[in-house]
């Protein structure tokens, strides 16, 4: 059969950068298979159908859910709705509504109820919940600078599926609905970016020696992916010639060397995608109002 070929940006990770995500998913998986793993979570958002946490970054999903759900797993939750007083919201009825990947720190929503579970996926299946993320991008030599370079808003469109492999790639948006390896299809997959600041005078490192640089850029970007796919604004920003910072799988650098504006937490080893969910809309499951909750990004956000 015919497949279509994806695009060639990003490209497939080289030997070096897989190298690099593998040891990575291996510490989180020794983090995750310690006795217990012991997280700090912290409450964004909380009444008596849902609360949002902040997911800690180099987390799965998976055990962010067990802390919430497990008995005996020490947790300090700082309840937004009772003016910072700790409190504990567990139990097996609290069901996690969306995923965030490993690396990706922010808003992570909980239905504590049947009613909220059902209304919460309802919205989610239908792509009514919005949300915004920031990220921190190198800039590559052949970036796209005249397609986000005015920092108005960019709408980026493609085709998203999974390629040899089972890695995920892009596609032409005319291959949407043509069929893929494994039984998968080309699916629709639209992001909005807007480019709120470049950095000049970065000294970045590569897993591949050959693309370090000097004098090179990183950008700050604030996304709203409109669909919901896997690796989506990862993607979309590495078409554009933005890689995020950390992002080896998909042609970002594994380390700022220097950068006389970065705060530290931006320089040094990148142990993962620097991105970060920082906003998220939703229907109130009780009330019918509209919920938005925001998440203070890290110090590598604030970037000038």
């Amino acid at each position: 059969m015919d497949h279509p070929s994806p695009t060639h940006r990003p490209g497939p990770p080289s030997t070096e950068a897989r190298e690099v995500e593998l040891e990575r998913a291996r510490a989180t998986e020794r983090a995750s298979s310690s006795e217990r793993r012991m997280f700090e979570l912290v409450c964004a958002y909380a009444d008596d159908d849902v609360f949002v946490l902040v997911k800690p970054t180099r987390a799965y999903v998976d055990d962010v859910i067990d802390a919430v759900r497990t008995d005996g797993v020490v947790r300090v939750i700082r309840d937004a709705r009772e003016g910072g007083r700790e409190t504990k919201l567990c139990g097996e009825e609290a069901r996690c509504c969306h995923r965030l990947d490993r690396d990706t720190s922010g808003a992570l929503i909980f239905a504590r109820n049947g009613n909220a579970v059902k209304s919460l996926a309802g919205q989610f299946a239908r792509g009514t919940v919005t949300k915004r993320y920031v990220a921190l991008c190198a800039v590559v030599d052949d970036a796209d600078e005249g397609t986000w370079g005015s920092g108005d808003l960019v709408r980026v469109e493609s085709g998203h599926g999974r390629a040899r492999y089972g890695l995920y790639r892009l596609y032409d948006v005319n291959d949407v609905d043509r069929d893929l390896p494994g039984n998968n299809r080309v699916k629709r997959c639209v992001t909005t970016i807007r480019v709120e600041r470049v950095v000049e005078g970065v000294e970045l490192e590569y897993c591949e020696p050959e693309r370090d640089g000097s004098n090179a850029r990183l950008a700050l970007a604030r996304c709203s992916p409109i669909t919901g796919r896997t690796h989506q604004i990862r993607l979309h920003c590495a078409s554009l010639g933005l890689p995020l910072a950390g992002d080896v799988r998909y042609g970002g650098p594994i380390r700022v060397k220097s950068c006389a504006s970065a705060s530290t937490s931006a320089i040094g080893d990148l142990p993962g995608a620097l991105l970060h969910a920082e906003a998220i809309t939703f229907r109130h499951p009780r009330t019918g109002e509209d919920v938005t909750v925001t998440v203070d990004p890290p110090d590598w956000a604030h970037i000038e």
